[in-house]
């Protein structure tokens, strides 16, 4: 076997070494943050008029979703308590495409991860990923959803409603997407997303989603949408009707105004380098937020020169979809990623540039010197380089003191640290600067 030789700069060959790190501040950025204070109540009151039809012993289907909701397990619980006050026997089905490795059992794996167990929510959880075609798309394509929620005699829909990573529309992450891609497990979403190579996702989405609601195959009796503000915390819990598609689109439009208007944001437009500590299908879809580094389809801000991953979060289990979309990682994270569950999502979406490997550090000292290598100006403390823990942990970051006129300039940032040096350990890995209290 020929020996592989290791990718390393040396100081001639970048141009820069140790000592030419910037310098960073830790930044503080202010967001709206609007709360809902309780949760159970918001349950209890949004989905009071969609029980007037229930009868006693009806079997209710509650979705499940694998995105990291805040509250979930709450939010859930408090559904179930609700739907059986009302009389009825509430279960929980996986609704996550083609998630947890696309089997029934991985996918409870999945919910359990987010502490979603029939113990935390009072009742059990029937997954499995056969479906049942509920029609045919005008351009021929197959529409699915679970057999398992087709069979009960009501389904209760919960999901986030979010800007999408890879495309823009009236809907985008929410209800319509949880009927069609959720619901439709793997099969159901890597039809529609085999569809999307020819026709947009979100017209796709907007398309199939009335094809569900109006086939009469699956019932649905009503829809809890969440919004959560820049902190991850829970924001807004609303009903929708399903009853009309044209109605569920009005207001999950609305809802996803909201959700673009609480969204948190890089403060910057121009970097040099992004260092993210942490990817997951936790923390986006996509691994990391296309809307937050500029890297969604027609999104031309922030411009950013290198973007570089350094691990995944624990919540994602080894998947590390969004990967390809980073430029840089080091070679321990390939020990992280779970190619089964990676590969499975991407070739489901049909984005295989979403699991692509990006160039592999063997140290972080090298990692820095590629970063710094796509500054304007030949002067290295010009550098423009921030660092976040990931792209929901928005409101505090490092940033290096060549931004400094921007943070300056900008009434949402404070600095709240003094400049630090950029470090590193005996084997070359970054060390977070500590800020003395």
């Amino acid at each position: 076997m020929k020996a592989q030789s290791q990718f390393r700069l040396s100081e001639n060959q970048a141009g820069v070494g140790i000592r030419d790190f910037p310098s960073l501040v830790r930044v503080r950025q202010s967001f709206p943050r609007p709360v809902e204070a309780d949760v159970e109540g918001a349950v209890r009151r949004e989905l009071t008029p969609f029980l007037a039809g229930i009868k006693r012993g009806q079997k209710i289907a509650i979705t499940g979703s694998s995105r990291g909701i805040a509250n979930l397990p709450r939010i859930m619980k408090a559904s179930v308590d609700q739907l059986r006050s009302a009389g009825a026997d509430p279960f929980i089905v996986p609704a996550m495409g083609s998630h947890g490795g696309a089997t029934a059992a991985g996918q409870v794996g999945v919910l359990a991860n987010m502490g979603i167990t029939e113990a935390t929510v009072g009742c059990p959880i029937r997954s499995s990923m056969d479906v049942i075609q509920v029609g045919t798309t005008a351009t021929g394509f197959p529409v699915f959803q679970d057999k398992i929620a087709s069979e009960a005699d009501g389904v209760l829909v919960i999901n986030r409603v979010k800007p999408h990573t890879g495309f823009t529309e009236r809907v985008e992450s929410g209800i319509c997407k949880m009927l069609v891609i959720g619901l439709g497990k793997q099969e159901g979403a890597s039809k529609i997303h085999h569809q999307a190579l020819r026709v947009e996702l979100g017209r796709m989405v907007l398309d199939a989603s009335k094809m569900i609601l109006e086939s009469g195959q699956v019932r649905f009796i009503g829809a809890l949408a969440v919004v959560e503000n820049a902190f991850k915390e829970t924001a807004v819990i609303q009903g929708l009707s399903l009853a009309r598609h044209a109605e569920l689109v009005e207001g999950e439009n609305k809802l996803l105004l909201r959700a673009y208007d609480l969204l948190p944001r890089l403060p910057f437009n121009q970097m040099d380098g992004l260092i993210v500590d942490k990817i997951g299908k936790n923390i986006s879809g996509s691994g990391m937020d296309t809307n937050v580094i500029g890297r969604k389809p027609g999104q031309t801000e922030p411009q950013i020169g290198v973007i570089y991953v350094r691990g995944l979060t624990e919540e994602t289990h080894g998947n590390a979809t969004g990967i390809g979309m980073a430029d840089l990682m080091p070679r321990p994270l390939l020990e992280q990623i779970d190619f089964n569950a990676t590969y499975m999502n991407s070739f489901t979406a049909k984005r295989l540039v979403g699991s692509k490997m990006p160039l592999m550090m063997e140290d972080e000292v090298t990692a820095v010197q590629v970063m710094m290598n796509f500054r304007a100006d030949a002067d290295p403390a010009s550098a423009r380089i921030v660092w976040i823990k990931n792209t929901l942990a928005l409101d505090q970051l490092w940033a290096s003191t060549a931004m400094l006129d921007d943070i300056r300039a900008n009434s949402r940032l404070e600095v709240i640290s003094p400049a630090l040096p950029m470090t590193v350990d005996g084997e070359g890995s970054l060390i977070e600067p500590r800020v003395a209290r």
